[in-house]
């Protein structure tokens, strides 16, 4: 596969004879007066990689965590539903893992035992731990304690973590926020192929800075501005020139010099 493989981002058709993966009606999230979120509504399908982009304070992380269960009663409102029922934390152990943007790993515990801790709910499987170590490259780091990794090494701890967690679950969802921070090119191209990959049975949603990134890696994306939905649509269509500009306030252009990781199937990469 060539660099070229890139403008075309994976697009995962599954019948849709059973309830979307996860459906959110009317979530919002208030801090007292302040609207961080304004009720939205909308479906994530089986095959979906979701992106979230906006400029900071646009409401990408807020919105991630209303989708993933974990914004706090206070001031949420709306209804999830995963797999179709009402989403609680028993429910959602199992096929779903959700990664904060800024994790909180225990500095004492090794890469591995943080990584375990992700089959709490699911049982012990030593083999789904290796399995998400080897597949965001830290399989000959996965003793060390965390203390002693990169930023971006534990940056890739807490996705092996949920990695994990969802290893063998029927239609998973993952959800990331900012799971490339701190990462480098190669790296993000060996977990885009394992968020890829997950995305062959389940979905995947991730708020990204990077547009450009996100329109190689989604096949969906949602446009945030100020709490509200701006656009939602294919990756390709949404993520434009024209409503990029809307979302920022600020001019946007294509460019051609810009570099990108390959993400092909084996996770390696190549020159752009």
């Amino acid at each position: 596969m060539n660099a070229n493989s890139l403008s075309t981002p994976p697009q995962f058709t599954l019948a849709q004879s059973t309830p979307p993966i996860l459906e959110a009606r009317g979530v919002a999230k208030r801090y007292g007066a302040f609207e961080a979120l304004t009720p939205t509504s909308l479906t994530i399908d089986a095959g979906e990689i979701v992106a979230i982009v906006g400029a900071n304070g646009s409401g990408k992380s807020t919105l991630l965590r209303r989708l993933a269960g974990v914004a706090g009663e206070r001031g949420s409102q709306g209804e999830l539903l995963l797999h179709g029922e009402s989403l609680t934390r028993e429910s959602a152990a199992r096929v779903r893992a959700f990664v904060p943007q800024r994790p909180e790993i225990a500095a004492d515990f090794s890469a591995r035992d943080v990584v375990r801790l992700g089959r709490f709910a699911g049982g012990s499987d030593e083999g789904a731990v290796t399995r998400a170590l080897a597949l965001v490259g830290l399989a000959a780091r996965a003793n060390l304690a965390v203390d002693t990794l990169s930023g971006g090494e534990r940056q890739r701890v807490a996705v092996a973590r949920a990695l994990a967690q969802i290893d063998g679950a029927k239609r998973p969802l993952l959800l990331l926020d900012e799971p490339f921070s701190g990462i480098d090119p190669g790296e993000v191209a060996r977990v885009a192929v394992a968020l890829r990959d997950i995305a062959r049975s389940g979905a995947v949603v991730l708020s990204l800075h990077d547009p450009g990134l996100a329109r190689l890696l989604a096949t969906r994306a949602l446009v945030l501005r100020e709490g509200r939905v701006l656009f939602d649509g294919p990756a390709r269509e949404v993520l434009t020139t024209a409503r990029l500009s809307e979302a920022y306030q600020h001019p946007m252009v294509e460019s051609a010099g810009w570099l990108a990781p390959a993400m092909i199937e084996k996770g390696t990469m190549r020159s752009c």
